[in-house]
């Protein structure tokens, strides 16, 4: 089935012109809007509540965009499975990669954050020439389908970035050695919310639990952090930012490089709101009791942890 699904779907669907695939990104937006709904609920409710300020009318307005910039992505998604790499460049640069040239002279790793904003797919195809001779890692989620997975994780890496399950990170670090620059898109809501795993702030208004194990990673191996700001231009045409964080991580107060990243995000989302991934359940973890009220009084400090405490 999922070879059925890559090889006659998929790869033959990737080979359309790109107007044709945003016609029917269009057509699939307009249909779900108003038929399908798929997570149309979880979509004005994350709106609510990150802009209470907005109307009604306003909801429903950036709903509606949301929609349109997501299709849109899916269908510049299914382009890249036969996309060619300086076309991905072309269309998604880096526009101050002079800021990390000491560190590729250096052959020294570093961190790079992104979040679910623009088309984060396209920018995995792209990067890695535009980085050279640093090599690019990308961690991702596997699929449950073995044989899908392993489809997909082939088409990301054709590029050159390595594919790291997010449950072999830590092996990742315990055995690769080449100068690299390790990507988390990290914006997403933590499978386990206990208080010494995450970083808890308020984000869009609302208390909010920020995967904590890159910041662990940085100060455990001495990676400096770059934010990387990924913007719309116009349909189709990307254009990054690395924006610096720390250069010294085990000079930083624990907690100090998540908050800046949770910063960073937050202004994206407010400066350019339709090209983040509403759809997700961003906010279902269950805030411990306490948190909210510290974070009101500004008294939370981050968990204090050793090098040695677990960055998963």
């Amino acid at each position: 089935m999922a070879y059925f699904v890559y090889y006659l779907i998929l790869l033959p669907l990737s080979w359309l012109p790109l107007p044709v695939l945003y016609l029917l990104g269009d057509g699939f937006a307009w249909l779900n809007w108003h038929l399908i709904g798929y997570r149309k609920k979880v979509v004005l409710s994350n709106i609510r509540q990150s802009f209470p300020h907005y109307t009604e009318a306003e909801v429903l307005t950036l709903g509606r965009e949301y929609y349109n910039r997501f299709f849109e992505t899916i269908a510049e998604s299914i382009k890249q499975f036969s996309m060619a790499e300086a076309t991905s460049v072309r269309r998604c640069r880096i526009e101050n990669v002079e800021l990390v040239h000491h560190l590729q002279e250096q052959g020294r790793s570093f961190i790079a954050y992104g979040a679910h904003y623009s088309n984060w797919e396209m920018a995995g195809l792209s990067f890695p020439s535009q980085l050279r001779p640093l090599r690019v890692m990308g961690i991702y989620s596997p699929f449950k389908n073995a044989t899908l997975d392993r489809l997909l994780s082939g088409n990301r890496s054709r590029t050159g970035v390595i594919m790291v399950s997010r449950r072999k990170v830590k092996e990742y670090y315990e055995t690769w050695a080449e100068p690299t620059v390790e990507f988390y898109v990290a914006d997403q809501s933590p499978s386990n919310a206990r208080w010494e795993l995450v970083h808890w702030t308020t984000f869009l208004g609302q208390t909010t639990a920020f995967l904590a194990g890159p910041e662990r990673y940085a100060m455990r191996h001495d990676r400096p952090v770059y934010y990387m700001a990924l913007r719309r231009q116009r349909r189709g045409y990307y254009v990054a930012t690395l924006i610096p964080i720390t250069d010294t991580p085990r000079e930083t107060e624990r907690g100090f490089i998540t908050e800046a990243f949770a910063r960073q995000v937050e202004r994206e989302i407010i400066n350019d709101p339709a090209s983040w991934l509403w759809s997700h359940r961003r906010w279902k973890r269950e805030v411990p009791g306490g948190v909210a009220e510290l974070l009101e009084h500004e008294a939370y400090l981050p968990a204090q942890h050793t090098l040695e405490d677990n960055p998963e």
